[in-house]
């Protein structure tokens, strides 16, 4: 008994069936997770130690090259990048596809701890961290206050950080930009000299007069106590009152010791007004919308209390707007897809009831879908979940959930009106003749992701990619499930009546077709011929499209960073900023503005503004970005940098060039020479150096053998500097509930000049002072704002941001432009990450195409038991790439990982058309016609069915396709993610419309010179053997 019939025969149980399946999926709903993006975790791990009030070439020297030597004989190491700026060192570890990242962190945390006794004693913390964009803060707010600040500090981290971290979901609650009173030892430099002292001994007998430790235990009266030593500073009088050694002096006969707000060298602003930041964590298993609604009306309800009136809030980052707003996007396109498709199918069917039966295979599917994601979390172990990638599986596969259910019916209904059939039968029997068809259909749609497998969990496309592909044949399993039971089982009730005539329209272009398939038949050479032109043609615009890794992301958020003149105190920086924020919010609505976030310091600030959202403008927050940087003021010495995420990925498209050797100083000559070559270089932009925000520093050397003649080391001297300028802390201090930071510094007045830093005085090995001037030299020079390293080499970056989409001809111009500069031995160039990248998914991404090809003629070779007619089969695929290349061509799509995806998808569907045409004409042929008039008959038997299957999978994408050409309606493509999916859908609809009519009028001409010149062939073998 074939499933049709089982269905037929036993209409409560089918029924029944199906609506268990999909009331478990409306539960499964509401209790799959909602994510933005899928649970992923690329093979690499970072180490982060931060080191403040450091430069960068000293967290190199002590921090990252033990590091970088540690880890250099890891397990699956791929790759490793550094970064050593002046107050964290970063090493990013990048491991072989596969790799168990569990073993790699232990790995790591093993070596971290052989090396730990090289590092710096003062180094707090080293963390170890997987990226997973899930591990990301899902609320960033700010926080303003034009009150006390110490108020305002009790206010943030007494009432709102407990508030908001006792919230159901809430994993962490992070504060940023909060000053709060410290211990201040200010020493005055005229005493210290007075009565001989060295400040970096002061700062010794400070620290070491704070501790608590454990010494171990001791057994009295048979009971074991462990012993602990406990000296730490109880009050700020104890310390003022600290003895100094060889003295009978104490601490407050040199320095001043307070309890007060510390220097403050920089600012955070919002709107003009100083401010916090406030980032909330969710925990792994919270759902983001329920999580960030909860903290929202923490909020609201903290600003209705009389005592927080005067609290401004500011949300800049809610995640869960983002997915609430691309949900909506996508929900609002699957609605308006489906609708469409519905009406091409009434149009073609003219039946109401027909209509209505194959429209129930939309909803149902996309039902039954969510019971089995909630089986696989469950069942299966996998992460899959309701998220942006997920969804847009759903939404791409709506109109395609009617193509099976389609083509039950149209069998159905040719036999119930062309062979008198009654309607149980013809249901039975319509149902039987294209089963086959179907599966083989469904199985070369879903083939195609098979070879996805290959590429491993580390392909930058599997990890973010898994779960559209998981969604996406889910639902189209569904759909051929619901076409084979509850479509034959509808119909065999629903067409009991008569059936009246085809209507004449459909009749005349029945008639035209099979007057244009006749003609190709009797002129094979023409038509081949011509459709080797349309090839060729498809070819040379694939080779005109530019190419990048992806697409923008979309956003509300511009960043414009500013590099400062090293004359600036931080008055002169907040006062820049003062101006400019006041420029911008009064222009607030030409600039469509929302709010304006502001923070920096002595070296470097920025500005963050966010945009009021996408369909209240027409303008693109790239093009504003634009209009608000040229609106800047110029200032003399200040420079600003509108924000590139080039080296990230995912933002603006941009080229980099990495330069590696040994000598820095080499390296910035040859990078300052070819960032030159490149400022000239059309469509490039930006165009700047990772040395280029360096900050101009004073350099001290230290004259060896004079030094040596005194007793002293380079080390010591450079210890005794440090102690007089570092903010680094010098140890803990209980105050009140909470422990504060001890800083030891020189006073403001006795740091203002060169002079007072060559006066400051260390004691020598035999005693008595001498200034640090009597020993070192002190030189100003342009220092760099970090450090890179890639593999235990010195690198330097060139790039910039390219005017318009995709890089493919910049990069093509670079790439000449390096092969055409000899550089000196042992320094070397390439290309920047993003480069990389995109050759590396575009590598990827053929193979994947070229495999699903492979198994499509496979699984077709299987069915139809002939290894020559699969062959015509698969020239449905280059069908669709015609189609799908135009498109890209005429509408400025860019080729990037949504768009090779597309093709994937499209590679899969094109043969679909062609398996339903290509069985049935075998199907006559085994009746008894001959080739000519079964290729005739066949094709229009199968034309309403390709047709509808093809506009109703066309329709059912157009309105993910219509915000790239009228974006005047839609709002910017870009802010609105358009431009994510967009590209995938685009080359369906391109693709399929080509496949569609290729099919039809090509693929029978096709199949005749095949089976020809497979007769021949078969011919020409018995001959030669004979």
């Amino acid at each position: 008994m074939s499933i049709a019939e089982f269905s037929v025969n036993r209409p409560v149980t089918t029924i029944m069936i199906i609506v268990s399946v999909v009331t478990l999926g409306m539960i499964s709903y509401t209790r799959l997770p909602l994510m933005f993006l899928p649970d992923m975790s690329f093979p690499s791990l970072n180490v982060s130690v931060p080191y403040p009030s450091s430069s960068p070439e000293e967290v190199e020297r002590l921090i990252t090259r033990p590091l970088e030597d540690a880890f250099g004989t890891l397990s699956n190491m791929k790759s490793m990048e550094s970064n050593s700026s002046d107050d964290n060192a970063r090493v990013r570890i990048e491991f072989e596809t596969g790799t168990d990242m569990n073993m790699a962190a232990m790995e790591v945390r093993d070596r971290i701890d052989q090396v730990r006794g090289e590092l710096p004693a003062d180094v707090e913390r080293i963390r170890i961290r997987r990226w997973n964009p899930n591990d990301m803060p899902i609320y960033n707010f700010s926080v303003a206050w034009s009150g006390d600040p110490a108020e305002f500090y009790n206010i943030v981290t007494k009432v709102i950080q407990p508030r908001i971290q006792r919230v159901d979901g809430v994993a962490n609650v992070e504060i940023s930009g909060m000053i709060d009173k410290q211990l201040l030892v200010h020493v005055d430099s005229e005493k210290l000299q007075s009565h001989n002292l060295d400040l970096f001994n002061l700062s010794q007998t400070l620290t070491q007069n704070n501790v608590t430790m454990t010494a171990g235990t001791v057994t009295e009266g048979g009971k074991k106590y462990s012993v602990r030593s406990v000296n730490e500073y109880r009050a700020a009088e104890e310390v003022a009152n600290l003895p100094i050694p060889g003295t009978t002096l104490s601490l407050r006969d040199v320095a001043e010791v307070t309890f007060d707000y510390p220097e403050d060298n920089s600012f955070q602003r919002l709107n003009g007004v100083d401010a916090v930041t406030i980032r909330v964590y969710k925990t792994s298993t919270a759902n983001i919308v329920d999580v960030a609604q909860r903290t929202q009306l923490v909020l609201d309800e903290l600003q209705t209390q009389p005592q927080f009136a005067d609290l401004e809030t500011r949300v800049f980052f809610d995640q869960s707007q983002s997915i609430r707003d691309r949900l909506s996007d996508l929900r609002n396109t699957g609605l308006l897809g489906g609708m469409l498709a519905v009406i091409v199918l009434f149009l073609f069917l003219r039946n109401v009831r027909s209509t209505l039966i194959i429209s129930l295979a939309i909803p149902i599917s996309i039902i039954c879908t969510f019971t089995f994601m909630y089986l696989l979390r469950q069942g299966a172990g996998s992460t899959v979940s309701i998220n942006l990638i997920s969804l847009m599986g759903l939404m791409l596969a709506v109109g395609m959930l009617v193509d099976a259910a389609v083509v039950v019916l149209e069998s159905i209904y040719r036999h119930r009106q062309e062979g008198n059939l009654p309607a149980r039968i013809a249901a039975v029997v319509g149902t039987r003749e294209v089963t086959m068809a179907i599966i083989a259909a469904t199985a070369t749609t879903l083939c195609v992701f098979m070879p996805l497998v290959f590429l491993g969990g580390g392909s930058r496309f599997m990890l973010f990619m898994k779960d559209f592909v998981v969604t996406f044949c889910i639902v189209m399993v569904a759909a051929v499930f619901i076409a084979l039971t509850l479509i034959p089982l509808v119909s065999s009730r629903l067409f009991n009546r008569p059936l009246g005539k085809p209507s004449a329209f459909f009749a005349r272009m029945s008639g035209l077709y099979t007057s244009v398939l006749a003609w190709n038949l009797k002129h094979r050479f023409v038509t081949v011929v011509s459709f080797a032109a349309i090839l060729y043609g498809s070819y040379w615009l694939y080779q005109n499209i530019e190419t990048e890794f992806q697409p923008m992301a979309p956003t509300r958020d511009i960043a414009i960073a500013a590099d400062l003149p090293s004359s600036y105190n931080i008055e002169d920086v907040k006062a820049v900023f003062t101006d400019v924020e006041t420029l911008l919010l009064d222009r607030k609505e030409d600039f469509h503005i929302e709010s304006i976030s502001s923070y920096g310091s002595l070296r470097r600030a920025n500005i963050r503004i966010v945009l009021t959202p996408p369909e209240e403008r027409q303008e693109s927050a790239t093009q504003l970005q634009t209009r608000i940087t040229s609106a800047l003021p110029e200032i003399a010495g200040v420079q600003w940098r509108p924000g590139r995420m080039r080296r990230y990925g995912g933002g603006q498209s941009g080229v980099d060039v990495e330069l590696k050797g040994d000598n820095m100083a080499v390296l910035s000559n040859i990078a300052e020479d070819i960032r030159n070559r490149m400022e000239v270089i059309p469509g490039l932009k930006d165009v700047d150096t990772s040395l280029e925000r360096g900050d101009e520093e004073i350099q001290v050397q230290v004259d060896r053998a004079v030094a040596q003649t005194y007793g002293i080391s380079p080390r010591q001297a450079a210890r005794t500097v440090q102690a007089a300028l570092s903010s680094r802390a010098r140890g803990k201090f209980k105050a009140d509930d909470r422990e504060v930071d001890i800083l030891l510094q020189l006073e403001e007045a006795d740091r203002a000049s060169m002079q007072k830093l060559q006066n400051m005085t260390f004691e020598r090995a035999e005693g008595g002072m001498i200034p640090v001037g009597n020993l070192a030299s002190f030189t100003k020079q342009k220092g760099p704002d970090a450090i890179e390293r890639k593999d235990r080499e010195s690198q330097v970056e060139v790039g910039g941001n390219t005017t318009g989409p995709g890089t493919r001809a910049i990069n093509t111009q670079v790439t000449e432009m390096m092969e055409s500069m000899e550089l000196p031995p042992g320094y070397s160039w390439s290309m920047g990450r993003n480069w990389n990248m995109m050759r590396e998914s575009q590598g990827e991404f053929l193979f994947a195409i070229m495999l699903s090809v492979v198994l499509i003629y496979l699984i077709m070779a299987a069915i139809s038991e002939s290894f020559i007619q699969p062959f015509t089969i698969l020239l449905s695929v280059l069908c669709g790439l015609v189609g799908a290349f135009i498109v890209f061509y005429l509408s400025g799509t860019t080729l990037n990982t949504n768009s090779y995806l597309g093709v994937i998808v499209l590679s899969g569907l094109a043969v679909n058309n062609a398996i339903v045409l290509i069985d049935h004409v075998n199907h006559l042929r085994r009746e008894g016609m001959t080739r000519t008039e079964a290729l005739l008959l066949g094709g229009r038997h199968r034309l309403r069915p390709i047709l509808m299957t093809s506009l109703t999978t066309i329709f059912g994408l157009l309105p993910m396709v219509a915000p790239l050409f009228f974006p005047e309606f839609f709002g910017p493509v870009e802010d609105r993610g358009a431009n994510q999916w967009g590209p995938v859908s685009l080359a369906l609809v391109g693709g399929l419309t080509t496949s569609g009519i290729l099919t039809l009028i090509l693929l029978p001409t096709v199949y005749t010179i095949f089976e020809d010149l497979s007769n021949w062939v078969t011919s020409s073998v018995k001959r030669a053997w004979a």
